[in-house]
C-alpha cells in the first residue's frame, strides 16, 4: 500500500486506456507476443523487438505492422531500444538505436533510420541486418556477463554500458554520422552497475550499483575511478532512477523515499513509501513510478496475487496527479508516444495515460474546493486573467461564504490585478462596488480598508473610494496607517484635487486628528485651509502663542500669491499672538521685499515644541519694547537678530534691498487694512512702511494718496487718544502734510482735520479744494489780520477775489484798520489795479460804504493820480498806434492798386532759381521773381514774348513764385485758423472768462476779422 505525504493531495489528472493488441493469440501478435524484448516509440512509428533479432515497425494509428526485418544475427537478443529526438544535429524524427546482445560475443548497437527502412523492398531478409546507419560493437571482457542498462546522448556522441559485473563502458564518436568512435572502461566495481544517466551540463555519468551512488567524468581518464561518491551506504535498484531534464539532477526512487543528487551531494527527500520497481520522467513535472506488489487473495490466503500500482507525481505542485492499481498484471516497459505515456504489461495489455486538458484539470480540482491548486495549474500553463480571474473570484467567494473574511479579502485584492485592459471600466467598478457592498459591515471594515489601500495602490481608486478610506482609517483609530498613507500619497496618479476636502475635515476633526489633516492639506498643497485649522482648532492648548509662531514660519516659505490670499483672511489672528513678527513679514509682502524662504519649513517636526523658551524670550522683548514708527522698528528688528551687538544703521542695513529687483506687483496695501484693528501701533508702522516704498518702486499714485490719508487719521486718532498730553503724533500729522501737500485728497483731509480739531490740515484742504475765499472769511471772522495777511500774500495771485474782500476787511472796523499798515494798504491797492479787479470809482464806493470817519480821501489820493497818469499814457500811445496804422494802410493799398492795374518793367537777368542767366522761354511773376521755364518744377511751356493766349487761364492764375509761395501759404493759413476759430465757441468763451480786459479781447477778436465773408477775402487772396 501506497503512503503518499499528508500534504500532497490525489487527483485523477489523466485518462487511462487499455489497449488490446488487436492481433492477440495470433501468428502475428504485435505486442502480446511472448517472445518480445523491447519496446519504443519514434514520432512515427512504434518499434517492437521479437524473436531474439528480429524488429517490427508498427503504425501506431491503426497498429498495422508496415515492416518486420531480421536486425541481427539469429542468436542475437534486441535488449534495448532508443529514439533519437530532433538536435541542432539530427534533423531526422525516426532515427532509432537498437543495443543487441550475444553471450561469449561482444554486443553490438546499431543506429536505424526507419524511413529508409520502411522503402527497402525486394532484397533478402538477410540483407536486412546490413542496412543499418552506424554501428559499434562494445567488448566487456569475455563478453560473459549480461547487459543491466544503457544510455546515449541526444547526439549520439557519448553512449554508455553498464554490466552486471559492476562495470561501465563508455564509446564516444561521431557515430551519428558513422565517422568512427573509440570505447574504454570508466568504472569498475564488483557491484552490479543498476543505472547510469547523463548530466550534460558537468560532462559526467551518474552511475548507481547495488550498494553506491557515484559520479564519472565522461572526459579525460580517470583509470576507472569515480569522480565523486555521492552516496556508499546504499545503492539502488534496476529501472530506478532518471534525470531531471531542466536541472539534470538526479532522481532516485528508494521504497521509502525520492531522493534528489547532484553532482556534489544530495539536495533533496521527499518522503514517499512505497516499493518502486520503475521510475520515469514524464515532461517537467511529473514522475511515473510502478510499484509491483503482492496482495492476498480472497480465495485463498495461503495465494499471493501480483498487482502493478501507477503512480504519477507532480513534483512541482506537491500532489498526486494519477493513481491506478493494474491487478494480475505486471508493467514491463514504459514508452512515449504522441506525447502520451505508454504501459505494456506482461499480459501483453498496452495501457494509455493520456493527460487531460488543462481546462478540465482545473474543473475536477475546482469540483473539490481546492482553489489554490487550481490557480497554480492555470498559472504554470499560462492561461488567460479571464480563467485566473474567474479561479480567484469562486475562491473569495467559498470563504467569504465560510466566513472566513480575511483571507477572502486578501483573495478578492489579487483580483483586482487579473482584471484585463479591454474589460471595459463598468465592470471593474461593478466588481469594487460589490466588494465594498459586502465588507460594509462594522465587522468588517478593517478589511474593506485593506481593499481600499489597494485600489490606491493599483492606481483604480477614485475619489470616493480614498474618501471612504480615510474615513475607515479613523473609525478604526488606525493613527499610523494614516500617516503612512498620508505620507506615501502619490498626488500624480490621482485626480486628489477634487476630493471632498470638507467632509475629510470635518472627520479628522471630529476623531481629533489634527495633525493628520494637516499632513493631507500640506501634501495636497492646501495652505489656506491648514492655516485655517492651525489657527481656529489648535490654539486652544497652552501652547497656542508658540503655534501660531511656528504657523508663521510656515507662511513664510509659501509664494506670494498663497501668502497673500493667508495674511488678507488671517493676519488678524496672527497680530494677535505675533504683532511685530507680523508686521515684518506684512511689510515685506506689500513692499515687494518678499522673498520665499528656500528651506520649507515642517510644521510636524516633534522638536519645534522644544523651542519655547527662546520663544518666551522674544515674547519678552516684545512685550518691554515702545515702538511708534517704522525707523524704531527697524532698529528693533536689527537689535533683536543682533543681540548684544551694536545695531547696524538702517540705510546701510536695507542696501541691499534697495538695488533688489521686485519679482511681483505690490498688492494695494488697503487690502489689509482690517486686519490692524485694535492694534494702531503696528499699523502706523506699516503705513510708514509703504508710503517709503513707494518713492523707491514709484508705485500708484492713488494707492499713495490712500495711504497717506490714512496715516495722518492714524497719527491723529493716537493724538487725541495720548493721555500723556505727547505731542509727537501731531508733529508727525504736522510734517506729513507739509511733505505731501499736494497729495492729500481735499475734501477728506478737510474732514479728517475737522473731526480731529487738525487747523494745519483745514487750511491745506480748503486752499487744495479752491475754497481760499472760505479759508480768508475763517480768519476775518475770528479778526485774524495776521491769517488774513498770510492768505493774501500766498494766495492773493490765484484768487483776487481774495484783494478785495481783504479791502472790505480793512476798513470793516477801525481795531482791524490799525492793525494794518499804510504798505500793506497800498499792496492791496496795487493789486487790484494792477488785476483791474476795480476801478477808481468802485474803489471810492467801497471806502465810503460805511462813512467811516477814519477812512479819508488822503488813503486814495497816490492811488488816484498813478491812475490818472497810467491812462493818459495808455490813451497817448493808442493815439501814435492809430496813427501809424492808417499810414500803413495808405501805403499798402496804393502799392495793391499799382499791382493790379499798372505795368511794371522786369529788370531780370538772371533764373531765381539756378542763378544763371535767362533765356525764353521764361516766366515772369509780379514778385518780380523771374525763371527758366524748366527750372520750375510743373515745368510749364509758354511763348516766348510771355503770351498766355494759348493756355488756360486757370492754369496761368494758379501758378506761384516758389520763393513767395512759402510766405504766401503761411498767410492763407492764419487767414483760415482766424475764419475757423468763430465757429469755436467755447475756446473763445474761456479765454474771454480768463482774460482781465474782456474788451480788449473782444476787440482783438473781431480786429481778426471773424465777422467778413470768408469767400470774398480768400478770392482776393
Amino acid at each position: 500500500m501506497s503512503t503518499i505525504p499528508s500534504t500532497w493531495r490525489q487527483f485523477q489528472l489523466f485518462d487511462f486506456t487499455p489497449i488490446r493488441d488487436p492481433s492477440f493469440q495470433t501468428n502475428d501478435a504485435l505486442y502480446s507476443d511472448s517472445s518480445l524484448t523491447s519496446i519504443n516509440a519514434t514520432k512515427s512509428y512504434l518499434v517492437i523487438a521479437v524473436s531474439n533479432s528480429y524488429l517490427k515497425i508498427i503504425d501506431p494509428n491503426n497498429f498495422i505492422t508496415l515492416k518486420t526485418f531480421l536486425a541481427y544475427d539469429i542468436d542475437y537478443t534486441i535488449s534495448f531500444i532508443r529514439p533519437i529526438p530532433l538536435s541542432s544535429q539530427n534533423s531526422n524524427e525516426n532515427l532509432l538505436v537498437t543495443l543487441a546482445e550475444k553471450q561469449g560475443s561482444p554486443s553490438i548497437m546499431k543506429l536505424w533510420d526507419l524511413n529508409k527502412i520502411i522503402h527497402i523492398n525486394n532484397i533478402d531478409e538477410d540483407a536486412y541486418k546490413f542496412k543499418f546507419q552506424t554501428q559499434a560493437q562494445i567488448s566487456n571482457g569475455d563478453n560473459s556477463y549480461p547487459i543491466s542498462c544503457f544510455q546515449c546522448t541526444i547526439d549520439l556522441s557519448c553512449v554508455a554500458v553498464g554490466y552486471t559485473n559492476g562495470k561501465v563502458i563508455l564509446i564516444r564518436g561521431d557515430l551519428l554520422r558513422d565517422r568512427g568512435s573509440k570505447q574504454r572502461l570508466i568504472y569498475e566495481s564488483n557491484d552490479p552497475v543498476t543505472s547510469i544517466q547523463f548530466n550534460k551540463f558537468e560532462d559526467l555519468l551518474y552511475v548507481t550499483t547495488t550498494s553506491k551512488i557515484l559520479t564519472v567524468i565522461t572526459t579525460g581518464r580517470n583509470q576507472g575511478k569515480p569522480l565523486r561518491i555521492l552516496n556508499n551506504k546504499s545503492g539502488v535498484d534496476l529501472n530506478c532512477t532518471d534525470v531531471d531534464i531542466k536541472s539534470q539532477n538526479l532522481i532516485v526512487g528508494k521504497p521509502d523515499s525520492i531522493l534528489y543528487y547532484n553532482h556534489i551531494n544530495r539536495i533533496q527527500t521527499i518522503n514517499f513509501e512505497m516499493p518502486k520497481s520503475r521510475i520515469f520522467r514524464y515532461s517537467d513535472n511529473y514522475l511515473l513510478i510502478i510499484s509491483h506488489q503482492q496482495e492476498d487473495s480472497v480465495i485463498s490466503t495461503n495465494k499471493k496475487k501480483l498487482i502493478s500500482r501507477v503512480v504519477i507525481l507532480d513534483l512541482l505542485n506537491k500532489h498526486s496527479s494519477f493513481n491506478l492499481l493494474i491487478p494480475n498484471s505486471l508493467i514491463n516497459h514504459i514508452f512515449i508516444m504522441h506525447d502520451d505515456i505508454y504501459l505494456l504489461s506482461n499480459d501483453g495489455v498496452l495501457y494509455k495515460l493520456h493527460e487531460k486538458p488543462i481546462n478540465q484539470q482545473i474543473e475536477l480540482i475546482l469540483q473539490r474546493n481546492l482553489f489554490p491548486v487550481a490557480y497554480t495549474l492555470a498559472q504554470q500553463f499560462k492561461l488567460s486573467n479571464e480563467v485566473l480571474l474567474r479561479i480567484q473570484k469562486l475562491h473569495a467567494e467559498y470563504l467569504y461564504d465560510h466566513q472566513d473574511f480575511d483571507l477572502s479579502i486578501d483573495i478578492f485584492i489579487k483580483c483586482l490585478s487579473l482584471f484585463e485592459k479591454e474589460v471595459t471600466t463598468e465592470e471593474v467598478d461593478d466588481f469594487i462596488m460589490n466588494i465594498i457592498t459586502k465588507f460594509k459591515d462594522s465587522a468588517n471594515i478593517p478589511n474593506l480598508a485593506k481593499f481600499l489601500f489597494a485600489l490606491y495602490e493599483l492606481k483604480l481608486a477614485n475619489n470616493d473610494h480614498i474618501t471612504l478610506l480615510l474615513c475607515c482609517y479613523c473609525k478604526l483609530k488606525l493613527i499610523n496607517e494614516l500617516d503612512e498613507f498620508i505620507t506615501e500619497l502619490n498626488l500624480e496618479d490621482n485626480n486628489l484635487q477634487e476630493l471632498n476636502f470638507q467632509l475629510i475635515i470635518n472627520l479628522f476633526k471630529e476623531c481629533g486628528y489634527f495633525k493628520q489633516v494637516i499632513k493631507l492639506l500640506y501634501k495636497l498643497n492646501q495652505p489656506n485651509l491648514i492655516v485655517e485649522i492651525q489657527l481656529n482648532e489648535l490654539n486652544s492648548s497652552k501652547f497656542s502663542k508658540h503655534i501660531v509662531k511656528q504657523c508663521l514660519k510656515y507662511v513664510k516659505s509659501l509664494p506670494i500669491d498663497e501668502l497673500l490670499l493667508i495674511l488678507i483672511d488671517h493676519s488678524k489672528k496672527f497680530l494677535d499672538y505675533c504683532p511685530l513678527e507680523t508686521t515684518e513679514l506684512l511689510i515685506k509682502v506689500f513692499t515687494c521685499k518678499y522673498r520665499a524662504s528656500e528651506e520649507k519649513f515642517d510644521l510636524f517636526k516633534e522638536d519645534n515644541l522644544n523651542k519655547q523658551e527662546h520663544e518666551d524670550i522674544i515674547e519678552e522683548k516684545e512685550n518691554n519694547s515702545t515702538i511708534n514708527d517704522y525707523r524704531t522698528f527697524l532698529n528693533y528688528l536689527s537689535g533683536l537678530s543682533l543681540g548684544e551687538e551694536e545695531v547696524k544703521d538702517i540705510e546701510t542695513e536695507t542696501e541691499t534691498e534697495e538695488f533688489s529687483e521686485p519679482t511681483y506687483l505690490p498688492p494695494k496695501p488697503s487690502l489689509i487694512y482690517p486686519s490692524f484693528i485694535s492694534h494702531p501701533n503696528e499699523f502706523v508702522i506699516f503705513l510708514e512702511a509703504c508710503i517709503e516704498s513707494f518713492e523707491k518702486y514709484q508705485g500708484n499714485v492713488n494707492d499713495k494718496k490712500d495711504l497717506l490719508i490714512t496715516l495722518l487719521e492714524m497719527y491723529l486718532s493716537l493724538n487725541k487718544l495720548s493721555e500723556q498730553g505727547e505731542t509727537q503724533w501731531l508733529e508727525k500729522a504736522r510734517e506729513l502734510t507739509e511733505v505731501n501737500s499736494t497729495l492729500f485728497d481735499s475734501t477728506s483731509l478737510l474732514l479728517i482735520s475737522h473731526i480731529y480739531d487738525f487747523k494745519e490740515g483745514e487750511v491745506m484742504a480748503k486752499v487744495q479744494a479752491g475754497v481760499e475765499e472760505s479759508l480768508f472769511r475763517s480768519y476775518e471772522i475770528s479778526n485774524d489780520v495776521e491769517g488774513c495777511i498770510q492768505v493774501i500774500k500766498k494766495y492773493g495771485d490765484i484768487k483776487p477775489e481774495l484783494y478785495k474782500m481783504w479791502l472790505k476787511f480793512i476798513i470793516s472796523s477801525q481795531d482791524v484798520f490799525e492793525k494794518v499798515s499804510n504798505a500793506d494798504f497800498k499792496f492791496v491797492l496795487t493789486k487790484i489795479v494792477d488785476k483791474r479787479l476795480m476801478n477808481p470809482l468802485e474803489v471810492i464806493q467801497v471806502l465810503t460804504e460805511n462813512q467811516n470817519e477814519y477812512v479819508t480821501l488822503g488813503l486814495v489820493k497816490d492811488f488816484l493820480i498813478d491812475y490818472f497818469d497810467s491812462q493818459n499814457r495808455e490813451i497817448s500811445n493808442n493815439s501814435k498806434l492809430i496813427e501809424y496804422y492808417e499810414n500803413e494802410s495808405t501805403k499798402n493799398s496804393h502799392k495793391l492798386t499799382e499791382l493790379l492795374t499798372k505795368p511794371f518793367i522786369i529788370q531780370n537777368n538772371k533764373c531765381s532759381s539756378c542763378q544763371l542767366k535767362l533765356d525764353f522761354p521764361v516766366i515772369h511773376f509780379k514778385c518780380k521773381h523771374s525763371y527758366h521755364q524748366k527750372c520750375l518744377a510743373d515745368n510749364i511751356i509758354v511763348s516766348v514774348n510771355n503770351d498766355s493766349r494759348n493756355f488756360p487761364e486757370e492754369d496761368i492764375n494758379s501758378r506761384q513764385c516758389p520763393i513767395c509761395s512759402n510766405e504766401l501759404e503761411e498767410v492763407r493759413a492764419v487767414r483760415a485758423s482766424q475764419f475757423k476759430s468763430k465757429d469755436n465757441f467755447e475756446v473763445f468763451d474761456s479765454a474771454l472768462k480768463e482774460t482781465h480786459d474782456k474788451f480788449k479781447f473782444i476787440s482783438e477778436y473781431l480786429g481778426r476779422g471773424v465777422m467778413e465773408n470768408e469767400s470774398i477775402i480768400l478770392t482776393n487772396d
